[in-house]
């Protein structure tokens, strides 16, 4: 190998093609050094006053300066390409984006075991972010509430403070990401806490924030939480109230107060974190109705003129594929605070069983370009699991990589993928391929034989070309924009074979082969010759693949629903 690749891509990056012999370092930290599995021998790393961050290959010496973790994630990249020798090269970084982060969501689907945490934030690390936001919804072990998320996986408060720790010697905040007004259906659900509920049904999963008893049980929840980590950074959420207003305050006031209810509530949630010396972050939606329809948007506008926000980050969300102007748009909606917040972009994991590509790297690149540009704080990529989250971890790993290089980098991901995970190019190409619209958003449907797939294919297949009318619901009419391909099943099964016959000889890994079995199973539903053994060998390689990164709690979420297409298979049902 002639070349050696950076991520990002340095600000500067000088090889003058010589190269020297490497038995391994002296001096390289022991955590490093095990952790990544870097030889012991004679090289040293020796730590220089310079301006900036950097890191310069001499013989048998490696001269860093500035951040140190930053210099030894670049160090560990050059070895984990070039084996036993190093280039001989002057490297100078420089991050636009102060705060780098990805959020994950661990409370819709499996919860990770210690061992893929802890490859997570090593992948992280190399790739040169410093935050790592974990969504817990109900999984934090709550002392003073140890029934919630019991039977869920929630993780120990060793496992979490393993966790952190990993963490902090990678140079890498792990700081939690909590819903203390919205998205609690899984706390809500639970008897002795359905009183609480603003709706009548608490798996809508909204609080009923007129209540103080309601009120004073989520502060009981923040507490102990900030308490417990050791973060700069408390996420609190607040995001997706739509209930807030509607339910049980209604029916005390006569008059609808979601707004006031919410900037209430959450002044005393951000005061809480704010009393700890710690600084709050809240998703930003509610605080302008982005979501929101028109006549709706106009009643919440007023939040964002509360002083409250002034002391926090706002992280602002959208996972669409729009254009770079609409971004930008997005951006200005916070007026005096925008520079104070962090862009959300987002992988598209979730809902389906493998990420759209397409969709996340478009997302990604013009939400982030005009955040570069209008002097955003950072980004908090974003990994959801709604719906079970069905694609599994391992498929995140190139998106990782591409948020950062576009963020930072020249946007030239691929091939530093290849660089740093040794995979080679026409297994890329399959992941890209696996990557593209109409199959990530399709194949869910087609190979459960979703009730959506039946509508689409039974009842609209008439109407191929008609254009469907708005809802008046942003996410559902983008979502169906994409999902119409249902509806000719003779397109998308031509479509699907071409992919098939693409991949079918390429040598993949296990997770990708799983993929490409999907494929096989959907074309097989689309010719009517789809089998109950088809879903039963698929189901049990998905549970091997889902044991080996997470706690068997929640699995069953995904399995029933793989044995359920099995059992309507084998009854011919459909």
């Amino acid at each position: 190998m002639d070349k050696v690749f950076i991520v990002p891509e340095p600000k500067r990056f000088v090889f003058n093609g010589n190269w020297f012999s490497f038995d391994g370092f002296n001096n390289l930290p022991e955590f490093f050094r095990k952790e990544f599995n870097i030889p012991q021998g004679s090289w040293v790393i020796k730590k220089i006053d310079r301006e900036g961050t950097g890191v310069k290959i001499k013989e048998r010496e490696v001269e860093i300066w500035g951040e140190e973790k930053v210099s030894y994630a670049t160090i560990i990249q050059i070895v984990m390409q070039t084996k036993k020798r190093l280039p001989e090269v002057e490297i100078e970084e420089e991050f636009h984006f102060p705060f780098r982060g990805y959020h994950l969501d661990i409370a819709r689907g499996g919860v990770p075991n210690l061992d893929t945490f802890k490859k997570i934030l090593r992948w992280l690390f190399l790739l040169k972010y410093n935050y790592f936001g974990i969504y817990f919804e109900d999984l934090f072990p709550w002392q003073k509430y140890p029934q919630i998320g019991k039977l869920r996986g929630r993780l120990s408060r060793e496992e979490l403070e393993e966790i952190i720790s990993y963490g902090e010697n990678l140079g890498i905040e792990v700081f939690p990401s909590l819903e203390l007004c919205g998205h609690m259906e899984n706390i809500l659900s639970l008897p002795e806490f359905t009183r609480f509920s603003e709706w009548h049904r608490p798996q809508e999963g909204t609080i009923n924030v007129f209540d103080e008893e309601a009120r004073e049980f989520t502060y009981d929840l923040l507490r102990e939480v900030v308490e417990f980590f050791p973060s700069e950074h408390i996420h609190i959420g607040g995001d997706e109230t739509w209930a807030l207003g509607r339910g049980k305050s209604l029916d005390k006031t006569n008059t609808f107060k979601g707004p006031e209810l919410f900037e209430l509530h959450h002044r005393n949630l951000i005061n809480i974190v704010r009393d700890k010396g710690k600084t709050p972050i809240v998703w930003g939606d509610m605080l302008t109705g982005m979501y929101l329809r028109p006549d709706e948007r106009e009643k919440w506008k007023v939040v964002l003129e509360s002083e409250i926000w002034d002391d926090v980050i706002i992280a602002n969300w959208d996972y669409t594929n729009l254009s770079e102007k609409h971004f930008r748009e997005k951006i200005n909606l916070f007026g005096k605070r925008k520079e104070k917040q962090i862009v959300c972009p987002g992988f598209s994991n979730w809902g389906r069983f493998y990420p759209s590509f397409d969709i996340a790297i478009t997302n990604i690149t013009n939400f982030l370009k005009p955040a570069k540009e209008e002097g955003v704080k950072g980004f908090l990529v974003t990994s959801w699991g709604d719906d079970g989250a069905e694609a599994l971890y391992s498929f995140l790993d190139p998106l990782i990589l591409a948020n950062m290089e576009i963020a930072e980098g020249n946007g030239n991901w691929e091939e530093k993928w290849i660089a740093l995970s040794g995979e080679r190019h026409e297994v890329l190409e399959v992941r890209k391929l696996f990557g593209n619209d109409l199959f990530s958003m399709t194949i869910k449907h087609v190979f459960l034989g979703t009730p959506t797939f039946r509508y689409y294919s039974e009842i609209l297949k008439d109407n191929v070309h008609r254009r469907e009318k708005s809802t008046g619901d942003l996410w559902l009419d983008y979502y169906m924009g994409f999902i119409k391909n249902l509806k000719d099943t003779e397109a998308l099964l031509k479509e699907y074979e071409k992919m098939l016959e693409k991949v079918y000889n390429v040598t993949l890994p296990e997770d990708l082969e799983m993929i490409r079995d999907m494929l096989r199973i959907g074309i097989k539903r689309l010719r009517g010759e789809v089998n109950f053994s088809d879903f039963v060998e698929f189901g049990n390689r998905y549970a091997r693949l889902w044991l080996s990164e997470r706690k068997k709690e929640n699995l069953e979420v995904v399995i029933v629903k793989i044995y359920g297409a099995a059992g309507r298979a084998d009854l011919r049902i459909f």
